[in-house]
């Protein structure tokens, strides 16, 4: 096809390309468009093939100048990204065409390809080398909270408090009086005094029975509404928490650790293994923040809105939400979007400089790594090796796993190759912004 063409490149590693076919490539395609309708057409009182082309002009005239000028435009852009050997990561949108008619045609087409990545220095990096300390204090209230996981709820004589719980039936009635629901045997707790439900269930002892009346104030589209209800309770009985006592025996009850002593050891011993591998992450977190910063990377929109997108799917598998039906809904997605792309834009740079520098280093995975590191995650899901290797090639996920291993080994690569300055010791599970 004969043409000409202006390719700039643009901010975001676009690819735009101004294209003008000549006349005779229109000529050629339009022809080779109306030979197909006079080989396919069909129409009332002929015979498929044998309609006449005056008849194939007048009435298929706008499906053919659609059809050439679609055909002239998707085969001059896969001859223009082959001869100057593009790799589009986008498909090429039309921004702008003129009109088909009987001389050259113009149009204008964009794509976004792979970014340059420039790496500036990443050996020998200076960071802080953060330090997690694990306190007496965190491994207390594990304890504390083991002590709750087996509390037991006995019966109580006497009234209610915050912080009991109570057995009771209740009946809801609508707003005309009419009975609306009638349940049995519910389990409450009086978590809070604020709680308008449980307040008024303070002080009630077992037998006493009691008529609520609740209204809340609620938003729904953006309009403010109120919700109302009124029910009649009857406490059947009041339950207190009681947690065990701290001692071997509970210990024992618990774990095949012996003594107090010893869980709190094992515990202690849990979180410092925790607390260590939390440590070189957050440094490795601070030397990719500068490594990121020390390179150059015009990232594509493509890329950014595909690891955001991925970024929300796996909120969604997080908290059981419907991704399609949170996709319908614009603007709640939109607000989703904007949240998720500082993010998307860290994680993007972070894989296209890791990748660079394990170009660059020649830093591979090998057989046996990826094997070992497969055969420990097989072993958590009860599976050989073979099995389970062979359902991650199935799945297509292998290359992408041995494509994570080779990022964290890069990274590896980068922090054993830091300057580490002086520790920052941090309590462990407490967020840096409340030291």
């Amino acid at each position: 096809m004969q043409l000409t063409k202006k390719v700039t490149k643009e901010k975001n590693s676009k690819i735009s390309l101004d294209i003008k076919v000549d006349k005779e490539s229109v000529e050629q395609v339009r022809e080779e468009i109306i030979d197909d309708f006079e080989k396919n057409a069909k129409l009332p009182g002929f015979r498929k093939g044998k309609v006449p082309r005056n008849i194939i002009l007048t009435r298929f005239s706008k499906n053919i100048e659609s059809e050439t000028a679609s055909a002239l435009m998707r085969d001059s852009i896969q001859q223009v990204i082959k001869e100057d050997s593009y790799e589009p990561i986008s498909h090429p949108s039309v921004v702008k065409m003129d009109d088909i008619g009987e001389g050259d045609f113009s149009f204008k087409a964009e794509f976004d390809v792979m970014p340059e990545v420039k790496l500036g220095e990443y050996r020998g990096i200076s960071s802080t080398k953060y330090a997690y300390e694990v306190s007496e204090e965190l491994v207390d209230r594990e304890i504390e909270t083991l002590r709750e996981r087996f509390a037991t709820l006995d019966s109580k004589e006497g009234a209610s408090k915050v912080g009991d719980y109570v057995v009771l039936d209740y009946t809801e009635f609508a707003k005309d009086g009419k009975e609306k629901t009638r349940k049995q045997d519910q389990t409450v707790l009086i978590d809070t005094k604020d709680d308008q439900f449980a307040s008024e269930l303070v002080g009630l002892k077992k037998g006493d029975e009691k008529d609520i009346a609740v209204s809340e104030e609620y938003e729904q589209d953006g309009k403010k509404k109120k919700y109302e209800t009124s029910m009649h309770v009857t406490i059947k009985d009041v339950k207190e928490k009681s947690l065990p006592k701290l001692n071997d025996e509970f210990a024992k009850d618990i774990s095949d650790a012996k003594t107090l002593e010893e869980l709190k050891r094992r515990i202690r011993e849990g979180y410092e293994k925790e607390a260590a591998q939390s440590s070189i992450n957050r440094t490795k977190e601070e030397l990719m923040s500068k490594l990121i910063d020390r390179c150059e990377i015009d990232l594509p929109e493509t890329l950014i809105a595909y690891e955001a997108e991925r970024i929300i799917a796996n909120i969604a598998y997080s908290y059981r939400m419907d991704l399609e039906k949170l996709r319908k809904d614009e603007a709640r997605y939109a607000e989703y979007q904007k949240k998720a792309r500082p993010a998307a834009v860290r994680n993007t740079k972070q894989d296209l400089i890791l990748d660079e520098i394990a170009k660059k280093e020649k830093i591979v995975v090998e057989k046996k790594e990826l094997d070992e590191e497969l055969a420990a995650v097989a072993k958590s899901s009860k599976k050989t090796l073979d099995t389970f290797k062979k359902e991650m090639e199935e799945k297509g996920t292998l290359e992408n796993y041995k494509y994570r291993l080779t990022m964290k080994k890069t990274l590896d690569f980068i922090y054993e190759s830091a300057k580490l300055g002086k520790e920052k010791r941090i309590p462990y599970m407490k967020n840096e912004e409340d030291e």
